[in-house]
């Protein structure tokens, strides 16, 4: 291979995320957060206006129009209207997942999400801790009943 031909290659290579990346990770609360719902209309728009697009970029923007056809019009407009109750239990939930994940892998809530927890009002606090407990207990009974994902996970 010779120098010049570094260019061509770095300049061809698709560094973008794949669609599964957006759909689960970068994006994943799109359904359920609003603010990441408008954030994710922004990226679009932004390389939508692009003049002139990477490969990177424009294999992301194909993947986001992808996701962006699964959503449902009506399900958006009602996410961004969304009531003071809808956005409790979504932020309860989320809530939950972490503290759930983290109690499972280091056996305890880190200071940032119990010292959040701890400003719920006190039947939000009992809601989220008995949803984490739900959480764990579901998650250990797959465990026990040997239910894993060991085939899917990567490494196992």
């Amino acid at each position: 291979m010779k120098f010049d031909q570094i260019a061509k290659i770095v300049h061809n290579t698709d560094l973008s995320p794949s669609k599964w990346e957006l759909d689960t990770i970068i994006w994943w609360d799109r359904t359920t957060n609003k603010k990441s719902l408008l954030r994710f209309f922004d990226r679009i728009n932004t390389l939508k206006t692009k003049t002139a697009l990477s490969v990177s970029e424009q294999t992301e923007l194909e993947n986001l129009l992808e996701l962006l056809d699964e959503l449902e019009e009506q399900d958006c407009k009602d996410l961004l209207r969304q009531t003071e109750d809808e956005a409790k239990d979504a932020f309860i939930e989320h809530l939950s997942r972490v503290g759930a994940i983290q109690i499972l892998t280091n056996g305890k809530m880190d200071y940032d999400i119990m010292e959040t927890a701890c400003k719920l009002s006190p039947n939000d606090f009992i809601m989220c801790a008995k949803r984490t407990q739900d959480l764990i207990s579901q998650i250990q009974g797959l465990v026990i009943k040997g239910e894993t994902l060991s085939k899917d996970v990567a490494g196992a």
